[in-house]
């Protein structure tokens, strides 16, 4: 005995579609009902931004990129929701901070110069975010084109 096609697909949709907003409605569940802890993660407190590019120019030359994912400590007593929802701006800041002057490494076109490139992430993490919101800005990887990997 089989059924019709239609009908199969239509139930197929209807049960699909109660999956989705069962597992939606629980989720939402969750969260309203979750704890908050006295003290607070610190990955809970951070912004990351993955893969920015910053150039490796030598004597006027683009030789190399490296693919930098940073990390943004945000700074308690500062809105948390409000400062992620400035994500783009902040993705948009740092891809200009790497871009607008030398964070590679002196001597090595695979390598970082990790000083110089956080202290101008830190800055264009300010100016984003604003002043108070950015407690720190570390360095999670640095990728190279040109290798396989450079660091971490």
């Amino acid at each position: 005995m089989s059924a019709d096609p239609a009908a199969m697909r239509h139930a197929v949709r209807r049960a699909i579609a109660a999956a989705m907003l069962a597992s939606t409605m629980l989720a939402g569940h969750a969260v309203a009902t979750a704890q908050p802890s006295t003290e607070e993660s610190d990955t809970a407190r951070t912004m990351d931004a993955t893969y920015i590019a910053v150039p490796v120019v030598r004597e006027g030359r683009l030789v190399n990129y490296l693919f930098v994912s940073v990390r943004v400590d945000i700074a308690n007593g500062v809105d948390l929701w409000r400062t992620r929802e400035k994500a783009h701006f902040l993705r948009d800041a740092l891809v200009r901070a790497a871009h607008a002057g030398p964070l590679a490494d002196a001597e090595r076109d695979d390598r970082l110069n990790e000083r110089a490139a956080v202290a101008a992430f830190r800055t264009a993490a300010r100016e984003a975010l604003g002043e108070r919101a950015v407690r720190a800005v570390s360095i999670l990887s640095v990728h190279s084109s040109r290798t396989q990997q450079a660091r971490r």
